[in-house]
């Protein structure tokens, strides 16, 4: 079984980077590479300023039958704001396949999170509360974008491919931890590169 490593963040969007040749295309995998760095490091603000995000951005997440609706930037912010709050902003794909066109990015992915055994997702499940857990499920996800800027996310999960397994305690990574890893591959998505692929939109 593999266990979720939070270095493994960009490894589906730069598979697709090492192919994809329309500058355009690029522009949006390198907006996805940045958020979703930006994310798991716990640095959200920088994820909705207007160079990545449009002004009034619509997610739509589901998770095991409940869809919970985020329209516009006080929402999203305070969606945000309180997962880092609660520190479970540390997740992300133990497999990921990601393709572009001109809507946006296209995921399917088997999703994960290291969790303690008293984690609230763990309700139900018998888990030991000195125990670490890996909980993981399949989704697909379309995050459409807009002259080079992200308008959502809409994200729908496999209800039925959600599973629990007890990992070893060395796999539990504090949202601290994440940032510090993903700092190297953050430097290599930097805003300018963002700001810079902007201008292809602009000039049409």
């Amino acid at each position: 079984m593999k266990v979720f490593d939070v270095r493994d963040i960009p490894t589906g969007v730069d598979a697709a980077l090492a192919v994809v040749e329309n500058p355009k295309h690029r522009h949006v995998l390198k907006n996805y590479r940045r958020h979703a760095l930006l994310e798991v490091s716990g640095l959200w603000q920088d994820i909705l300023i207007p160079a990545m995000t449009v002004e009034h951005p619509v997610y739509r997440l589901t998770e095991r039958g409940r869809t919970t609706v985020l329209d516009g930037m006080d929402e999203v912010r305070g969606f945000y704001s309180d997962i880092v709050r609660r520190g479970v902003n540390v997740f992300g794909a133990l497999q990921e396949e990601v393709a572009v066109s001109d809507y946006g990015i296209f995921i399917e992915a088997v999703f994960a999170q290291v969790v303690r055994g008293t984690d609230p997702a763990l309700a139900g499940e018998g888990a030991d509360p000195d125990g670490v857990y890996q909980v993981s499920h399949r989704f697909a996800a379309a995050w459409p974008y807009r002259d080079g800027r992200l308008v959502g996310e809409f994200v729908y999960d496999d209800s039925g491919s959600w599973r629990v397994d007890e990992v070893p305690r060395s796999a539990l990574v504090s949202p601290a931890q994440a940032r510090e890893a993903l700092a190297p591959y953050l430097v290599q998505s930097p805003l300018s590169e963002i700001e810079d692929g902007l201008r292809s939109f602009r000039d049409e």
